[in-house]
């Protein structure tokens, strides 16, 4: 009997990278975001101030991007898009995108009630609260430019590379729990762990979802529905 992931993975064009160019994709952009960190606070010192919150989260995501078309050469430029997941679907999307969805939602009413996770509410950190033009900010940058950018990084680059040479448990537990410590807060690590938890679990559904689909748009469309449920709770 085949594997009908394997099959997807098969039809889409595979990477040209491995675990080797993840691991160095992966130390690139914790060197970048740590250089950007420390250029915006020779600015502002403490982060605090709106302006150096979105410019630092602005080089975040060009990071994200940059990194991953970087690590995917040396594919041809034209197809490095198609190689990191930009790609029609091979597949129908909307009854994959349900099941890892509701998955997803199913685990994280259960972690809800075990560990309470504790959501930072960046919003107000992004400018909502701070006029129309706050509020426009902080809406793009969580419900656009983060689901793109983390999907194209964690699930397009990092996940496929990992893929390539391991299984998809191995592949998408890594990718999974990478991204989801990017919003661990020190300040708060009783709160944090639960949201390290339950955001692992919807990396593993939405690195599921590309290998089903085999592109990263379906992904893409998830994370930004989360975001934006999460946005309208949050400023409700």
């Amino acid at each position: 009997m085949t594997d009908p992931s394997h099959e997807t993975i098969a039809a889409a064009p595979g990477p040209g990278w491995g675990a080797g160019r993840v691991f160095a994709g992966l130390v690139a952009v914790l060197v970048l975001i740590l250089v950007w960190a420390s250029a915006v606070s020779l600015v502002d010192p403490d982060l605090e101030s709106l302006a150096a919150t979105l410019v630092l989260q602005a080089l975040v995501a060009i990071t994200f991007v940059a990194v991953a078309f970087v690590a995917a050469t040396p594919e041809p430029r034209s197809e490095a898009a198609r190689a990191l997941g930009l790609r029609r679907p091979l597949h129908p999307t909307i009854k994959y995108s349900a099941i890892a969805y509701l998955a997803y939602i199913g685990c994280a009413l259960v972690i809800a009630a075990v560990l309470e996770p504790e959501q930072d509410d960046i919003t107000r950190d992004l400018g909502y609260g701070e006029g129309v033009l706050g509020a426009v900010a902080a809406g793009f940058l969580i419900v656009a430019v983060a689901p793109f950018t983390e999907e194209l990084f964690f699930r397009g680059f990092v996940f496929a590379g990992l893929r390539r040479g391991s299984g998809f448990i191995v592949a998408a537990l890594v990718s999974a729990v990478v991204w989801a410590f990017l919003h661990f807060n020190p300040d708060n690590p009783e709160g944090s762990w639960g949201v390290v938890v339950q955001l692992t679990v919807f990396g593993v559904a939405l690195a599921w979802l590309y290998e089903r689909t085999g592109s990263v748009w379906p992904p893409i469309a998830i994370h930004a529905v989360n975001n934006a449920l999460a946005f309208a709770v949050l400023t409700s």
